[in-house]
């Protein structure tokens, strides 16, 4: 019997069509919201939603969002080896913050966006007297940026950061931006941004389908795979060379797929199933030592990825 669980924060509009689309093709499906879940730790390793144990199911589809990220690595972390994830626990960690979340790629030879970080307005100033504009500044906090045009700008916006003893994050501006939907081993739908908002990023708009040239799939596919997730969207800037903006884990999935007329659930949970298929065919001793070393992986990088 296949079984599949989709560990969601709420039931939302994607959420409820990937279980649709979930059903039929696995054997048993089960949508469990997070903040319905205990975690207990006695004689042994539980975590009931209800009257169920969810450690028995042997795969999930992780959507959590990037707010919960640190809880999401400590509950799929408790999972045994065998369970297949199409996202794994280190990449929530490596998503969360978008300043880590590009320095990692870009150690990973994925390329990305300029950025700067500064924690005070001293070291803030001398990235602006030494930058060309227009930037962005926005705080880590918060994903709405203020795009500053010259140095008399960029200084007020830091002198306010600054007093309120927030650090700041310092990008350069995107233009054109596109969101590329990834499932290993495929691009299942990309769309393009319209907004009339400076910083394109983060501002609301609409989408239209967009058809990605071969350069900027390769780049989502190496982005995504770069931080272990088989499941994910993919924000490139197309500003001259093509270049990771952000990864978001758990993206809206209903207008995008409007405007580009592919059943984007339906895709995703075609190729997790194939995923799921090949992960659970593979040799048991194998998948123990990947796994192994995986836990191992995952303590060093979030010691190693910044030195």
């Amino acid at each position: 019997m296949v079984e599949m669980v989709i560990l969601g924060e709420e039931k939302s509009p994607s959420n409820i069509k990937l279980v649709e689309e979930a059903k039929k093709v696995f054997d048993s499906v089960f949508f469990v919201p997070i903040s319905g879940i205990y975690i207990g730790l006695t004689d042994a390793f539980k975590i009931t939603y209800r009257t169920s144990d969810i450690l028995k199911f042997k795969g999930i589809l992780p959507r959590i969002p990037r707010g919960l990220s640190s809880y999401a690595y400590q509950l799929l972390s408790l999972f045994p080896e065998e369970t297949y994830m199409a996202v794994r626990p280190i990449s929530f960690l490596l998503a969360e913050e978008r300043f880590f979340l590009l320095t990692v790629l870009r150690k990973r030879g994925v390329n990305t966006i300029s950025m700067r970080l500064a924690r005070a307005i001293e070291p803030a100033t001398r990235i602006i007297e030494n930058n060309s504009f227009p930037l962005v500044i926005r705080t880590t906090e918060k994903t709405t940026g203020v795009v500053v045009k010259k140095q008399t700008e960029a200084k007020g916006s830091i002198d306010a950061l600054g007093s309120l003893k927030q650090p700041m994050l310092i990008e350069d501006t995107v233009k054109e931006m596109v969101s590329v939907y990834v499932a290993e081993p495929d691009i299942i739908a990309c769309v393009k941004k319209k907004t009339k908002e400076p910083d394109v990023v983060f501002a609301k708009g609409d989408y239209k389908n967009h058809k990605p040239d071969v350069e900027t799939e390769q780049l989502a596919l190496e982005a995504a795979k770069a931080i272990e997730a088989q499941v994910a969207r993919v924000d490139i800037a197309l500003d001259g060379k093509p270049k990771v903006v952000n990864i978001n884990l758990n993206p809206g999935i209903i207008r995008p797929s409007e405007v580009t007329g592919v059943n984007i659930a339906k895709k995703i949970v075609e190729a997790v199933e194939r995923n799921y298929t090949a992960y659970r065919e593979r040799p048991m001793l194998m998948r123990f030592f990947d796994d192994a070393k995986s836990v191992v992986k995952d303590v060093l990088k979030t010691k190693q990825l910044l030195i």
